[in-house]
């Protein structure tokens, strides 16, 4: 089941509402037309489906099907009291938009990156094309100890953030993590993700992960299964663990394409817009001549 609602806005419009998933009630948004290509967004495990809002708009413009929505324990999803799945959620939510016979691509950063993976390994059918900015992947290994060094040297700050929290300081806690992963943001874009990480301060006390039922076995061990065309995406300015990771993923994803932009931190979509924006209407469109 789901409610909708229509939104006029210019010659387009949004249509959004709550899809019905097990055990919970999931906020989406869909812009463009309906018989176009559906391309999902799914956000950071910080934040919401308003991170999209620049891409969003534009992929609509460029004659797809975007859609975005709020992962469970998010925005205006529900809170997650037992155990689920991503996978699940993300399954149910295309099914509740008609889209169960119908081929997406996905964009997913950093933990909506893991969500992608999952759900293509899970779903091969269903996939055309992922874009990955910046993923996690389940069941990660580091490959020597010298990659695990440079997870440890966030220690500092991930120290300061568990002390935020144990002392009730969930503003301190939140702009500790957007300092770590929105390095390179500054202005309205810093002030754009301190609100929506505010506004989902929720999760820095219990994070909806807490009750992710993980694929077994995990993601990591099955990268070499993936067959749909993917593109990795990270910025020189993430945290170095987080490029090690991307590099390592990207390699083992077969025939996958990797960008290392110049000035983007972990979000990329909204350190570097601009250049983000180009590159994925280029895959978008080679992958549409390709079907």
């Amino acid at each position: 089941m789901q409610s909708a609602e229509q939104i006029s806005e210019s010659n387009s419009s949004i249509a959004s509402g709550y899809a019905q998933v097990k055990g919970a009630k999931l906020f989406y948004e869909a812009k463009g037309s309906v018989d176009a290509h559906p391309v999902v967004l799914i956000h950071a495990g910080f934040l919401d489906r308003r991170m999209w809002d620049e891409q969003f708009s534009l992929l609509a413009s460029e004659g797809y099907r975007a859609i975005r929505y709020d992962q469970r324990g998010f925005g205006k999803s529900d809170i997650p009291t037992e155990k689920f799945s991503d996978i699940e959620d993300l399954a149910g939510l295309l099914d509740c938009l008609e889209l169960k016979e119908t081929k997406i691509s996905i964009i997913g950063v950093s933990n909506g990156g893991k969500t992608a993976i999952d759900f293509a390994l899970a779903n091969p059918s269903r996939v055309r094309s992922m874009i990955l900015v910046a993923p996690t992947v389940s069941g990660y290994e580091y490959s020597d100890p010298n990659e695990e060094k440079l997870w440890a040297a966030m220690e500092k700050d991930w120290q300061a953030h568990e002390a935020a929290i144990k002392a009730n300081k969930i503003s301190e806690a939140v702009e500790i993590q957007v300092n770590i992963w929105a390095s390179a943001a500054k202005g309205e874009t810093r002030a754009k993700i301190m609100q929506i990480a505010l506004d989902n301060s929720h999760v820095q006390i219990h994070h909806p992960t807490e009750l992710q039922i993980e694929p077994n076995p995990p993601a990591f061990r099955r990268l070499k299964e993936i067959s749909v065309p993917t593109l990795l995406i990270w910025g020189d300015k993430d945290v170095s663990g987080q490029i090690s990771l991307a590099e390592r993923v990207q390699g083992m994803i077969p025939g996958s394409k990797r960008l290392l932009i110049h000035g983007a931190d972990h979000i990329v979509n909204l350190s570097t817009p601009d250049l983000f924006n180009r590159v994925v209407l280029k895959f978008l469109a080679q992958q549409s001549a390709n079907a």
